[in-house]
């Protein structure tokens, strides 16, 4: 018997910050799906073991021995027996939306006070401000590479540190060069495009999928860079809360 239940346990590594981290907590919480949550952060040995596993990058699902990638939230659900019957927005309804993210987010560099720029964006994980501000452009980065060249593991892109954008200037250069080429490819995209199958590093997603995932991929971290503005400004939100309706957008900002 404990055999068999540990054959079935479900354990979810993940850690603060990250998007698909925080929506797979509440999909899993909100099915009622029993699950080891795994902070690599904070477990003795919860990142030891996803490196002697060689495995890059969270969030990660086990069940016993298997495991999935947490990119996809439909593969996560299939993996763990959820019925997840959800529509997708159109291609054109999510590119007016990630654009949007994208503009908005530059707007929000330019309101970072200087000296919070090396500063931690969430005190439960060492990423700052600064880098918290590349990585949204990093994900159309990737996507557009990934169309352009058939690159399968955009992480080389989306996960890497860019140590040479040092400046609210260097990062604005960076966000509209980014913004730009995700422009013109959603200029140039054929109506069925959302349709195809393109081949990831996490297996054959819907392209749709993809698209998808990056918005609010984008949205969700542009929703943490807008906090950040409130918290040190006392600002009000600069985001139109309506852009979320329709995408999957986790509840929690953080954790």
């Amino acid at each position: 018997m404990a055999d068999i239940a540990e054959a079935e346990r479900i354990r979810l590594f993940w850690q603060p910050g990250c998007t698909s981290c925080v929506k797979i907590k509440e999909l899993l919480t909100e099915a009622g799906v029993e699950f080891e949550s795994v902070n690599i952060l904070t477990h003795p040995t919860g990142l030891d073991e996803m490196q002697r596993r060689g495995i890059m990058t969270v969030p990660v699902v086990f069940k016993g021995e298997e495991m999935t990638f947490g990119q996809s939230l439909d593969d996560v659900a299939a993996f763990v027996g959820i019925d997840r019957k959800v529509s997708r927005l159109s291609m054109e309804e999510l590119a007016r939306k990630w654009t949007y993210f994208l503009d908005k987010a530059s707007d929000l560099i330019e309101q970072i006070p200087d000296d919070r720029l090396n500063e931690r964006a969430f005190h439960g994980r060492p990423r700052t401000v600064r880098e918290l501000s590349y990585h949204i452009f990093q994900i159309p980065d990737g996507f557009v590479t990934s169309q352009e060249t058939g690159l399968e593991d955009t992480r080389s892109i989306t996960n890497v540190r860019f140590d040479h954008l040092k400046t609210k200037d260097d990062l604005l250069a960076y966000a509209k060069t980014s913004t730009d080429r995700l422009k013109k490819w959603i200029a140039q995209m054929p109506a069925d495009i959302g349709e195809r199958r393109v081949k990831t590093y996490y297996g054959e997603q819907p392209l749709s999928g993809i698209f998808e995932r990056g918005t609010w991929h984008s949205g969700q971290h542009t929703r943490q860079l807008d906090q950040i503005i409130q918290d040190a400004t006392g600002a009000a939100t600069a985001i139109d809360q309506r852009v979320y309706d329709g995408l999957p957008m986790p509840k929690g900002l953080w954790d």
